[in-house]
């Protein structure tokens, strides 16, 4: 049996990307106060962005709890939690799957700011009371946990994935995965790609996909795969090859992105962000409507789309599920694939 949600006792339990979602993070930007701090010639843009994004994360959360989603923001208590040793702002905790993951009862949250600050610490504070197994990570202490690209970790029951980025030797990971193949078959890849950037499985038997990855066959056998359009080749790089907004001058903009704001952006013209999205249960998601098909896809196999539009998802990089974190699903770890053969650890 699976335990019962109470949000005033919240519980920390997550098995797959499609399961029942019954609690979630979601990112925010800094308040407009903290602002003082950058140059006053930049200001405006930061409140351009900060302001457009602001909208469009209520919006998102006003639809998350109508869909029954309890949603836990961050908290910005003092302004120097969030500064680097050169008083520089550090990136608002905006995507907090880059840096938190749920596994199974366990979440795992390596601290972005200084003093091992996440941004989220009454949200933790009410885990850990509750005696849910929160796990801030310190890469001071080799923990090989720290090293793993969270994006790229993907949740289906007894199966999980994990992508490792190709610059990293896989030996300092051997502890980590003889330790987790002991409670899952363990599938090793090597693409270099934020897996939640490039795929996407939206119930059981359905993946929607990029043109990026083709190994379904191994890591999802039997499951069908819906190719989405590249989006990337119709969006205008304006004049610059990472970052963009609608109705914003680029190059008017662009050295305050690089003065206050480098280390913010990813690269976001290579980003398909309807496949990034948010997946409540088996019959809804959220997303980003960029690909009419895609949506027309979602409601031809019993799912229906609700499409929040994140204005500022070229400056931030991140779509929907980004922009949020899944902390307790309904449902056991089951096993989807029953005839696929023991634990362990798989390689591709």
């Amino acid at each position: 049996m699976s335990k019962v949600y109470d949000k005033q006792r919240p519980l920390i339990s997550s098995h797959t990307n499609f399961q029942p979602l019954k609690e979630a993070w979601l990112g925010d930007v800094y308040p407009d106060d903290f602002a003082e701090i950058i140059d006053p010639k930049y200001r405006e843009f930061l409140h351009n962005i900060s302001e457009k994004t602001r909208k469009d994360l209520q919006r998102l959360e006003s639809k998350m709890q109508e869909l029954g989603i309890t949603v836990r923001r961050p908290d910005f208590d003092c302004i120097d939690e969030f500064l680097d040793e050169h008083d520089n702002l550090i990136k608002p905790p905006i995507c907090p799957r880059d840096w938190a993951l749920t596994l199974g009862d366990e979440l795992y949250v390596i601290p972005q700011y200084p003093n091992k600050k996440t941004g989220f610490e009454s949200t933790l504070a009410l885990y850990k009371s509750n005696k849910q197994n929160v796990n801030v990570l310190d890469r001071g202490e080799f923990d090989p946990m720290c090293y793993v690209v969270f994006p790229s970790v993907v949740r289906i029951g007894k199966d999980l994935l994990i992508d490792i980025p190709r610059t990293y030797s896989l030996s300092k990971f051997d502890t980590l995965f003889e330790k987790l193949s002991k409670h899952y078959r363990l599938h090793i890849s090597r693409t270099g790609d934020h897996s939640d950037a490039v795929f996407c499985p939206v119930k059981p038997g359905w993946i929607f996909s990029t043109h990026y990855r083709t190994q379904y066959s191994k890591t999802f056998p039997e499951w069908n795969v819906f190719f989405l359009t590249d989006t990337t080749k119709s969006r205008s790089n304006g004049h610059n090859g990472k970052w963009w907004v609608p109705d914003m001058d680029y190059a008017h903009y662009n050295h305050a992105v690089l003065d206050i704001a480098k280390d913010w952006i990813g690269n976001s013209q290579e980003t398909v962000f309807e496949v990034n999205m948010l997946v409540v249960d088996e019959n809804n998601v959220i997303c980003i409507a960029e690909d009419d098909l895609a949506c027309k896809k979602l409601e031809s196999i019993g799912i229906t789309p609700h499409v929040i539009n994140i204005s500022t998802r070229g400056f931030w990089d991140g779509g929907i599920h980004c922009l949020t974190l899944d902390i307790y699903r309904q449902g056991n770890k089951l096993d989807y694939w029953p005839l696929r053969g023991n634990l362990g650890i798989y390689s591709y």
